[in-house]
């Protein structure tokens, strides 16, 4: 082989690159100390020779292996007694990662070949070994195989072979599978996907023709064999919040940063005066393992209100000191290199411009604002598809059905990509305009949605490009393009109203907006959506406020008149305040001579609702029924909180049995995946009570609560409300004061002011069920002088839990008072004392 070697004109370190193989390997078969080299091992040296045909055989056969030869002892490769070969998983690895763990080792007993993919840096290696260890054992071995410093696909099986511990060049791969029984072996292969062609063949063999072997790879790209088992790894969970100390302490991504950074600085621990900047930095790490350890490895010289500071520069703040691990994930910004360095032109172009849409976006935005020379609008599905692949880029299958393929976009790879646009000349600047030209054309196509029979799907499509015509405002704003930025906000504001979560977003781009047009009309149309997005995110007074300079700015027939009019009715009763019922008969009579029989509709449901809250049931169960009977026209469609408006009517009426039919009609009415789905179980949850059935009410109010967690409702205060109900019936008074402390806390942050008096009723309960008699006497006289002398009255479920608590109260003197909402936040004030 020296000889070759020679006549090549190559150095034994060109070889060893050419072929693939280590330059010890070369040196010990030119020394002559191997007797019999590996199969794999002659034909990756006569390849790097160049030797063809005939030359190549003889090459072989010269290595003795022109015939077959008798397969090696298993135990002459590895002992059956040796449990490990190679990385071990590093103790305390791993956080929060229990489900994920047992899966996996599920699936590497059950499966021949299980692949973990995902993006770099979010922990497949740990994860892999952690499985590994599980199902290690005396009766099976794992061999870890470290393809870092693999450089060619044909190299791969000598990598495995090294990793058995073979001598160099001294058997076949075939050699050391041969024999093994089921369950007996199972390789690691780490970080596979630049060699993924490699990994794919050995792999399909060791499956199809090796039984006993199990195969486990890490990669960014799946295999795409057909045996394999692909599960993707993801970020660790972050705080949904920056305020609620238990929610944050339990989030693993602050468990594993806290950590990590008291490995640096042992008397470094999460406390209420961190807490808030923790789960910041770890929201803005997104739950990223690689980056969770890059920032606490600083934490021994920096605060972590600097760590946070400095995340606008990510790069250079985690570019270190990590001396362990793949060269290529030393530092964040290698490790986002080594996926993106990998793409083709199109994919790599697409994903520095989709950085900028905002996350998550849809296939119609990437199509609509990110084509053009290298990527043809057809093979963007097909482009999106590689990104996905190769752990750039994550779909959001949550809530599919409602708002259609999106994907995201980790923030660490976003800031990456972005980079990679700004340095392109002036793509970043041609990219946000065209945004705004998307968004601008999107809306127009919104028109007549609200009448359309697919007017949920289309709003939900359009709510999922919120955070894509978050940049278009900001860059219609930056131009003082206010006129554009108006018409985009008019024309998204439904979409804004289908997640609180979202809406935020909307007021303050309405209100900005409204401050800067000309037009007095449309800055009177952009307060009207501020107000119903205000009312949506529980923030009643700024509705009321934005409620009612719309009503001074629009003409008072015109649709978003009525709509600026309905919205200060609504707000209005919740505040207690007369004046806006005073205006319901004019109102539903200039909504009916409007002429749009949906929009009649639509406030004779708001007016109903304002009416019911008021205790006038009978008018309200009226104009309930008036858009009940609406239905039957075209452009007007069920609404689930106009039916449970009906419920809640006849369920105080008496009348169960209908009570029961609007709740249902209600549920019916929603969506089977829409994301709130607290308001038609509560309404469920107090007909069932009501009626006596305790254990499907509890289990309804048990679906509600869950999804309480997730967001900020209308009816929270009902599930709270009810769950103290059944708590106390259990005689689960703990339960029962926290979840009624729960509700007044809820009601009077949002300033619903009218429901403090369907919860103060059950707070006396409560007390005195607790031996707080002397409050509970307090508070129940103050409600008995409230019903006898004020408006509106409590309603009759509430009033009856009253009755049944208050048989030896005495009626509080001084009333009535001049000021209901101030009368029943004084009285709410007083019971959160008594409740702590």
């Amino acid at each position: 082989m020296l000889d070759l070697r020679v006549q090549a004109g190559l150095s034994q370190e060109e070889l060893a690159d050419k072929a693939g193989l280590s330059v010890r390997t070369i040196r010990e078969l030119e020394a002559g100390r191997v007797a019999r080299p590996r199969k794999d091992s002659v034909r990756l040296l006569a390849e790097g020779l160049g030797l063809r045909d005939g030359d190549a055989l003889q090459f072989l056969a010269a290595a003795g292996h022109a015939t077959v030869r008798p397969v090696i002892a298993v135990a002459d490769a590895a002992p059956s007694g040796l449990r490990w070969r190679g990385t071990r998983p590093i103790p305390d690895g791993l956080v929060g990662r229990d489900d994920e763990l047992a899966e996996i080792e599920t699936l590497l007993r059950q499966n021949r070949l299980v692949t973990l993919v995902g993006p770099g840096g979010v922990g497949k290696t740990e994860l892999a070994l952690a499985a590994a260890d599980r199902v290690s054992s005396v009766d099976t071995a794992v061999v870890v195989v470290d393809l870092t410093t693999v450089q060619r696909d044909a190299a791969v099986p000598s990598a495995i072979l090294d990793a058995f511990g073979t001598a160099p060049g001294t058997s076949d791969l075939d050699d050391v599978l041969s024999g093994r029984k089921p369950g007996d072996l199972v390789i690691v292969e780490d970080n596979a996907e630049h060699v993924l062609d490699g990994v794919a063949t050995v792999a399909n063999r060791m499956v199809r023709s090796f039984p006993g072997i199990g195969v486990l790879v890490t990669s960014r790209i799946p295999l795409g064999l057909p045996d394999e088992v692909v599960r993707r790894v993801q970020v660790l969970g972050v705080p949904a919040n920056d305020k609620d100390l238990d929610e944050i302490a339990s989030s693993p991504a602050v468990e594993m940063f806290c950590r990590r950074a008291a490995r640096v600085r042992p008397d470094f621990a999460l406390t209420a005066e961190n807490a808030a900047t923790v789960a910041r930095l770890c929201q803005r790490l997104d739950g990223l393992p690689l980056a969770l350890e890059l920032a606490a490895a600083r934490a021994g010289s920096l605060s972590v209100e600097t760590i946070l500071a400095a995340l606008d520069d990510r790069f250079r703040l985690l570019s270190g000191p990590r001396r362990f691990g793949a060269p290529h994930q030393r530092t964040l910004a290698d490790t986002i290199a080594w996926s993106v360095d990998a793409l083709s032109d199109p994919a790599r172009q697409l994903l520095y411009r989709a950085s900028m849409l905002g996350s998550p976006f849809t296939l119609d935005a990437v199509v609509g604002v990110c084509t053009g020379e290298p990527i043809d609008a057809l093979d963007v599905p097909m482009l999106l598809a590689e990104l996905v692949d190769k752990s750039l880029l994550q779909p959001v299958h949550e809530f599919e059905a409602l708002y259609g393929a999106r994907y995201k976009m980790l923030e660490t790879i976003r800031e990456h990509a972005y980079a990679g646009l700004s340095s392109q000349g002036s793509d970043l600047v041609e990219f946000k305009d065209r945004t705004v030209a998307w968004c601008s054309t999107y809306v127009e196509g919104l028109d007549g949605a609200w009448s359309s029979p697919d007017r949920e799907r289309r709003y939900r499509a359009a709510n999922a490009n919120s955070a894509t015509f978050e940049v278009a405002l900001e860059r219609a704003s930056a131009l003082g393009d206010w006129d554009t930025a108006a018409a985009i906000v008019l024309g998204f504001r439904i979409a804004w109203q289908y997640q609180a979560s979202l809406a935020e977003s909307g007021i303050q781009w309405a209100s900005v907006c409204a401050e800067n047009v000309q037009d007095k009309e449309v800055s009177g149309r952009l307060l009207a959506i501020a107000g119903r997005l205000s009312n949506l995110t529980g923030d009643v007074r700024a509705a009321r406020r934005y409620y009612g300079e719309a009503r001074n700015l629009i003409s008072p027939s015109s649709e978003m008149g009525l709509m600026a009019r309905g919205g200060w009715v609504s707000s209005g009763s919740l505040l207690l305040d007369t004046v806006s019922l005073a205006e319901i008969p004019t109102l539903v009579e200039d909504a009916i001579k409007h002429g749009d029989v949906q929009r009649s509709a639509t406030v004779q449901a708001i007016c109903g609702l304002a009416l019911a809250r008021w205790g006038r049931l009978p008018e309200a169960k009226e104009l309930l029924l008036a858009w009940e009977a609406a239905l039957v026209n075209p452009g007007v469609y069920p609404d689930e909180i106009a039916y449970m408006a009906l419920s809640r009517v006849e369920l105080e009426l008496g009348n169960l049995a209908e009570a029961r039919r609007w709740a249902e009609l209600a549920r019916d009415s929603q969506a089977s995946d829409d994301p709130e789905r607290t308001k038609v179980a509560g309404c469920l949850a107090m007909v069932e009570f009501q009626a006596g059935r305790f254990e499907l009410a509890q289990a309804l109010i048990d679906e509600a609560d869950a999804d309480i967690r997730g967001h900020r409702g209308y009816f929270d205060y009902l599930v709270m409300l009810y769950r103290s109900r059944l708590a106390r019936r259990t005689g689960d008074l703990e339960q029962a004061r926290s979840s009624i402390r729960d509700a007044v806390n809820r009601l009077l942050l949002e300033g619903r002011v009218v429901y403090l008096l369907d919860v103060m009723p059950e707070a006396v309960a409560v007390l005195h069920g607790l031996g707080q008699h002397e409050q509970a006497d307090a508070l129940c006289g103050q409600l008995l002088a409230w019903q006898r002398t004020m408006d509106p009255p409590m309603l009759p479920t509430a009033w009856a839990v009253l009755q049944e608590s208050c048989e030896s109260a005495p009626v509080a003197q001084g009333w009535p008072l001049p000021d209901p909402a101030e009368a029943a936040r004084h009285m709410a004030d007083d019971l959160l004392a008594a409740l702590s």
